[in-house]
């Protein structure tokens, strides 16, 4: 009898050691309610100060050089042009306008004038005014052409209200003016003042 039992006690402790094998392991799952935090958001600020003034920093010379007195009208084209038309805006949003006048051609020698006369300029360049910067983000001014410059102020070029902002560049070929001159003027060394105005504001 102590043998049955012995025989029992151990067959049970292998039953026990082999059901302590069984492991069970749940899958991971996932809250369907879980969401991504909200995002984020900063600011960014800059603060750009306005300086300097609005200047024409240049503006052409016209140069006709020594011509051939005729006896008939004559129309006369300019053997050179100094400098280019430059005008810098640092910041206004009023807009500017370019304008030129011109006293009459006077031989300061005899005082005789160059009676009739009409001095025109155009560009032979299809767009003459470029921003400075090629990044400008700015309207670009728009110019007059042919111009007649004349004894009252005549608009050369001119920007609008928030455009024109930046530096800009008006350029001449050397034979961009021209000079037209009546029959019956003397012979005479003859010279004119152009004006050019810069405006705050469109003209």
């Amino acid at each position: 009898m102590k043998n049955l039992i012995k025989g029992t006690a151990v067959l049970g402790a292998i039953v026990v050691g082999a059901a302590s094998t069984f492991l069970t392991v749940g899958a991971a799952t996932t809250d369907a309610a879980e969401t991504s935090p909200a995002p984020t958001t900063t600011n960014s600020t800059a603060t750009i100060t306005q300086t300097g003034a609005l200047n024409l920093d240049s503006a052409p010379s016209i140069d006709f050089g020594s011509q051939a007195y005729t006896v008939g009208e004559t129309k006369y084209a300019s053997s050179a042009i100094g400098s280019d038309l430059h005008v810098t805006n640092p910041g206004f949003a009023s807009g500017w306008s370019v304008t030129v006048s011109a006293t009459p051609f006077t031989d300061s020698a005899t005082s005789n004038t160059l009676k009739g006369t009409t001095l025109s300029l155009d560009s032979s360049k299809a767009a003459p005014i470029t921003a400075d910067d090629s990044s400008n983000v700015s309207g670009l001014p728009s110019y007059v052409a042919p111009l007649t410059i004349g004894s009252s102020a005549t608009e050369v070029e001119s920007a609008g209200a928030g455009d024109g902002v930046g530096a800009y560049s008006t350029s001449y070929g050397a034979a961009d003016a021209s000079l037209n001159v009546p029959a019956g003027n003397l012979p005479g060394t003859y010279s004119s003042t152009l004006t050019w105005t810069l405006n705050d504001a469109p003209a």
